[in-house]
């Protein structure tokens, strides 16, 4: 690199690293009441789901994927969050299970087998789940939602 190109490239990375390490105010939270900004703070870890909503997120889960492949849409749309239903009706819910149905050629009964949540913050959480032996079915960084203590699919 010639010596311009080298004081060019230096200055960036000094104003990069002024902008990444300074600004922001005191606060000892972000404005989602999540990550602190400002000074550093060695103690904050990121938000925990405990275990018994990682339990009936799980659950959730699977009682969507079993409906999805049933297909059963009374049982899959009964699990689909209220801002979601806003947005999706019960009859395009229906036409969708039925072209995955259509789309399953073998007729296979899937099952939830892989499952991890992603991200859990406050009341959202992103989970990636596959089912059987077909990646095409797979789903990475689902949205899921919890209202009213109980977890809701949230990806319309």
């Amino acid at each position: 690199m010639r010596p311009r190109g080298t004081a060019v490239a230096l200055t960036v990375t000094v104003l990069l690293a002024t902008a990444a390490c300074g600004g922001g105010g005191t606060d000892d939270a972000g404005p989602d009441g999540g990550r602190p900004t400002g000074s550093p703070h060695a103690s904050w870890k990121p938000p925990t789901m405990g275990p018994g909503d990682a339990a009936a997120l799980r659950e959730r889960v699977g009682a969507y994927v079993d409906a999805y492949f049933a297909p059963d849409a009374d049982a899959g749309y009964a699990l689909i969050s209220a801002r979601c239903k806003e947005e999706i009706s019960e009859a395009v819910f229906a036409e969708g299970l039925k072209r995955a149905k259509d789309a399953n050629v073998d007729g296979i009964r899937y099952e939830l087998e892989r499952y991890r949540v992603g991200e859990f913050s406050g009341q959202t959480a992103y989970v990636t789940y596959g089912v059987g032996d077909e990646p095409r079915f797979d789903h990475e960084w689902q949205q899921w939602s919890r209202e009213d203590g109980e977890w809701w699919y949230d990806a319309c």
